[in-house]
């Protein structure tokens, strides 16, 4: 069994948020991290992977 888990990296929470002259969240310069419910969906898989033969768990994401 597959198992896909899609991630998304956020800005960590604690840095300053700095925007762009149109409004976006700057990104550059900042640190970031896996979101928290994230690494619980990934946790999950993992452990139902465990559970199963010939399971694998790939984690997919996309942005900057």
């Amino acid at each position: 069994m597959r198992i896909l888990v899609c991630v998304k990296h956020v800005p960590d929470p604690s840095d300053d948020a700095e925007f762009e002259a149109d409004g976006r969240l700057c990104r550059t310069g900042s640190s970031g991290l896996l979101s928290e419910l994230d690494e619980y969906a990934i946790e999950q898989a993992l452990v139902l992977a465990g559970t199963l033969p010939d399971a694998t768990v790939t984690a997919l994401t996309v942005g900057p």
